[in-house]
């Protein structure tokens, strides 16, 4: 399979879906990460398209980790909207990657850009399989299945689906620490280190589903749900590496 997830930010992806995603690599599955905005504003002082160019090299490298697609959209930071432009620039994307899976962040999530990113990837596939809108790729054949990242710190609506990724951690991890700047902005500016963040999440989310570790999904509510839990790692031909609430 093709799997793509998006986020608003360089590492928005790794913080919340990368151990899923590593799941996909490990059983031989094509992943992309899709990225929309730039991150510059992603630091407390300097040149704004200097911080933009760390960034992208620390997606980029993040990304390597696992052999992952990157697809960098570029948008400004803080101004991530679901118009037109942004729109067609995601439908090539899922056109050109044409994914199976697609992980998009929460709606409700507490960072403008995430609900903004949530709603140009869902709202981008009508477009995609759309014939009369041309983009510089042919319109997907079929919807890829879809779900919602978890959101930070476990805010808000329960979710339906954990994936085990207590053998993906250190890796994840790994990923995550590709991001550098990012780690030593949030240690200055409000004490925290976001791989210690990334653990706790996972070891929380695992304590629900009876694993070291887990991410949580759920999925959108709408008409169809499609495929809805025959794609996550581990549902079909790995048992016990998925798990459904009640």
């Amino acid at each position: 399979m093709n799997v793509l997830a998006v986020g608003a930010h360089p590492d928005d992806v790794e913080i919340l879906c990368a151990g899923t995603l590593i799941r996909y690599r490990r059983a031989g599955h094509s992943v992309g990460i899709c990225v929309l905005t730039n991150g510059d504003l992603g630091a407390p002082d300097g040149d704004k398209a200097t911080i933009a160019a760390v960034r992208e090299r620390e997606a980029r490298r993040s990304a390597e980790v696992i052999g992952a697609r990157l697809f960098l959209l570029g948008e400004p930071d803080g101004f991530l909207f679901d118009s037109p432009s942004t729109r067609i620039a995601f439908a090539e994307v899922l056109r050109e990657f044409r994914p199976d899976v697609l992980f998009a962040p929460d709606p409700n999530d507490y960072h403008p850009d995430h609900r903004a990113a949530s709603a140009i990837a869902l709202n981008s596939l009508v477009l995609a399989a759309s014939p009369l809108q041309r983009t510089g790729s042919p319109a997907i054949d079929a919807l890829p299945a879809v779900y919602h990242m978890d959101t930070l710190a476990l805010v808000g609506a329960a979710p339906q689906r954990w994936v085990d990724i207590s053998d993906a951690l250190g890796t994840k991890l790994d990923m995550l620490a590709a991001h550098r700047s990012q780690n030593d902005w949030l240690r200055c500016t409000d004490g925290v280190d976001y791989l210690d963040y990334a653990t706790k999440q996972a070891r929380l989310r695992g304590l629900q589903c009876g694993t070291a570790a887990a991410e949580a999904f759920r999925a959108p509510e709408f008409f169809p749900i499609h495929r809805a839990g025959s794609t996550l790692p581990g549902l079909d031909d790995q048992p016990g590496l998925d798990h459904q609430g009640d």
